[in-house]
């Protein structure tokens, strides 16, 4: 349970390192190897797991890792115990009862847990109660629609497991349980015989679900009396459906259960093709070199070293590990006479007759190949200023000791030339303000260093990343295209592209003018193309916000003005786990 002074930076680190040692809980356990938890949310190959039972949302801010570990049992048993194409079959067409319908699903599958697992058994059981508790200290008591979910999910839950209910929990629901139980009672002891029969289990379940939409009716013809319940559910503190993170943005559970809109690079291609900009003659791509006077850059450069000489890095050791994990030298021969690596037997006659000798060693000769090239993405948004010198000195550090294991790197960054959509946004007023009009600003993107530009030949540019005035908003699914379009284009046989941002895409005139979440959906997009394709090694480093909603691999730090070596080890073993 997270202290309420945590600052979030740490929630958010503690929310990555739970969800890191869960997930590969659940690799080891059902031997999804692709299985992974992005932004809360269980998926596998880059997809939702479809997994939306509501006592599966442990809270980072009221929960103990017991109740994550109970969470992550449970989701393992599911996707043990549960042909999700059979499911997606079965599921009822009203709303609700999708709703119902995956928690008794759920409920059968933690069941079925063996007795083998006595820890599993205990978390599972631990996690229902508390969830149990949390509903109780809820707003969502008040809804009868959300109490009768509640009740049964309770009344089977303790059928299925034989264990005994919360006292509070029973006193809150014995008028409902008195109600419904007429209706149901068949169908609890058809699933309690049947947990082993999904197919049997389910026709149980529809019974309930039956029961439900015939006390709770709606018209088909006419959705506002459901979506109306719905959204006082919804509303409640106590959501009882949608997880964070979900596909269906507008949070119409109309969809829940249907599967994820999104099923490979065509689909993913069909909706980055949706996305409109209203003119790119305003927008341009330029050095950083030509965005300051050369008596700013000279400034600049000068800041930058004293910031680099305040450092504590070791930046030879820092090459040394990524040599581990980078291809990046080759071998081309020995070193002799050393006072380390392996024995040379040459020199064995030399350390009987000399014991004192030493330098009976040889080490292997490497050089660079250029077999990996690394890009940094910078958003130039006007929050990253605060952030700016620690980030530029990481940057370089980075690049230095990359290039000392012969791997390229670049430096781009993105902004907007202007605040409010500049000439764009005048020019869309002057047309009478058409609706949709997309993105509606003019881009600058930064290149500060290219590829094929070593870093100390690249001072001037990079300097540049500390004028403040560039930093102004975001297109950040724009920009990550375009940089991943450079590297594409790159020969070196690994590519790795490292976005680094402290916030979501913003950009006003955008968002004021567009359906909600229309750069953000972007972005999202953006880099599951990239990473569904899988030619490209995406990262993403946030300062003081999780990009796990949007990036498959990322890292939330803490950044001190001061670097230490401490930051590239976080660093090191993200780049691990793809290496």
């Amino acid at each position: 349970m997270v202290e309420a002074n945590t600052p979030p930076l740490k929630v958010e680190k503690l929310q990555q390192h739970i969800e890191k040692l869960c997930g590969s809980t659940i690799r080891a356990t059902t031997g999804q190897s692709s299985f992974r938890f992005r932004g809360q949310r269980p998926e596998i190959d880059g997809r939702s797991a479809m997994i939306r039972a509501p006592h599966l949302r442990p809270s980072f801010e009221e929960d103990n890792f017991k109740s994550f570990r109970g969470a992550a049992d449970a989701i393992a048993l599911r996707l043990q115990h549960c042909d999700i194409e059979r499911h997606q079959a079965l599921m009822p067409k009203s709303n609700i009862g999708q709703l119902v319908f995956e928690l008794l699903e759920q409920l059968r599958c933690e069941s079925l847990v063996s007795e083998l697992h006595p820890g599993a058994r205990k978390n599972l059981e631990h996690r229902f109660r508390q969830w149990c508790k949390e509903f109780c200290a809820s707003d969502t008591v008040d809804n009868q629609l959300g109490l009768m979910i509640f009740c049964i999910a309770q009344v089977v839950w303790c059928r299925l497991t034989s264990l005994p209910m919360n006292h509070q929990s029973e006193d809150l629901i014995e008028p409902m349980r008195m109600m419904i139980a007429p209706h149901i009672g068949g169908a609890l002891m058809g699933m309690r015989k049947n947990t082993d029969s999904q197919e049997i289990f389910a026709t149980h379940a529809l019974s309930i679900v039956e029961v439900i939409d015939s006390l709770h009716p709606s018209d088909e013809d006419d959705e506002e009396g459901e979506k109306k319940k719905l959204a006082e559910l919804k509303s409640s503190n106590f959501s009882l459906f949608l997880e964070p993170g979900d596909e269906n943005d507008d949070g119409d559970i109309s969809q829940v259960g249907k599967g994820p809109k999104v099923h490979g690079v065509r689909e993913l291609q069909e909706q980055l093709n949706q996305y409109q900009v209203y003119t790119t003659a305003s927008d341009e791509i330029v050095m950083a070199e030509k965005l300051a006077l050369p008596e700013q850059l000279d400034r600049f450069c000068k800041t930058q070293d004293q910031l680099l000489k305040n450092n504590a890095v070791n930046i030879p050791r820092l090459a040394r590990d990524l040599a581990k994990i980078i291809p990046g030298k080759q071998f081309s021969g020995w070193n002799f006479s050393q006072e380390e690596g392996y024995i040379d037997g040459s020199m064995l006659t030399t350390l009987i007759t000399s014991p004192q000798y030493k330098s009976i060693f040889r080490t292997q000769q490497q050089l660079p190949n250029g077999n990996c090239s690394v890009t940094f993405l910078m958003d130039n948004s006007g929050s990253m200023k605060e952030h700016i010198h620690a980030i530029s000195s990481l940057i370089s550090i980075f690049c230095k000791a990359l290039e000392m294991v012969g791997a390229s790197t670049e430096i781009l960054g993105f902004t907007t030339k202007s605040w409010q959509g500049g000439k764009v946004h005048k020019q869309w007023l002057r047309a009478g303000r058409p609706e949709n009009p997309g993105r509606l600003c003019e881009t600058r993107q930064i290149i500060y260093k290219d590829a094929d530009t070593k870093l100390q030949r690249a001072r001037r540019g990079i300097g540049a990343m500390l004028k403040l005035d560039l930093f102004k908003e975001g297109v950040d699914g724009e920009a990550l295209l375009w940089a991943a379009q450079r590297l594409k284009n790159r020969s070196e046989q690994r590519k790795i592209l490292i976005v680094l941002s402290d916030g979501c895409p913003m950009e006003s005139s955008t968002n004021q003018t567009n359906n909600d979440h229309y750069l953000d959906n972007h972005l999202r997009q953006a880099a599951s193309m990239i990473e569904a394709r899988g030619k490209i090694e995406l990262y993403a480093l946030g300062f003081g916000l999780d990009l796990s909603p949007y990036y498959r691999n990322s890292l939330a730090l803490d950044i001190p003005e001061k670097i230490e070596n401490s930051i590239f080890k976080e660093i090191l073993a993200m780049l691990m786990r793809r290496s």
